[in-house]
């Protein structure tokens, strides 16, 4: 987890939900933990497994969260739709407070910024940035400073067995 998504979601309601400080708990004696290379201290909670979480079920405890993957959520395509009206009108404004009302928040003007912004803090984790960022445009300037290429990082290299032996040719730049 990035210091900039902490940043970006302290303060919001979605925050205890999505985010949990593991240094904080081990300081406070609560849980072993034991940083590693570029730690933050800060991990997902939203698929973490919790012991609230264990169901009384048989099989071993371990394997027996209440864990869902979510395949589409609702907020995503209501963000989605309020993209593709291009961030304006009374629809996309609407598809964006019902997001936002869902854990108490404020509306807020609709905008591409804006539609954006909630996607990031809504779908934390839920493997949606990446996408967002180079639709929009974004990954180039958001991303640089982990290696992204604009032109080349768009797409991803074709692996070598798909190939080998085929009239397939690599994707540029690979």
């Amino acid at each position: 987890m990035t210091q900039s998504l902490y940043d970006a979601l302290n303060g919001d309601p979605r925050f205890d939900e999505t985010i949990v400080d593991m240094q904080a708990l081990a300081d406070a004696g609560q849980i072993e933990y034991e940083p590693s290379y570029q730690n933050t201290g800060y991990f997902l909670k939203k698929f973490l497994p919790m012991t609230s979480d264990r169901s009384t079920g048989g099989g071993a405890t371990e394997l027996n969260y209440k864990q869902h993957t979510y395949m589409m959520r609702l907020a995503d395509t209501y963000l989605l739709e309020a993209e593709a009206l291009g961030g304006t009108g009374a629809r996309a404004q609407a598809l964006l407070d019902a997001v936002r009302a869902r854990v108490g928040l404020p509306s807020v003007p609709v905008s591409m910024d804006a539609i954006m912004n909630e996607r990031r803090l809504e779908l934390a984790g839920e493997g949606h940035r990446w996408y967002d960022l180079v639709r929009t445009a974004r990954a180039a300037s958001v991303l640089a400073d982990r290696g992204f290429v604009a032109g080349k990082n768009e797409i991803l290299p074709i692996p070598l067995p798909e190939l080998e032996n085929t009239l397939l040719v690599q994707n540029p730049n690979y």
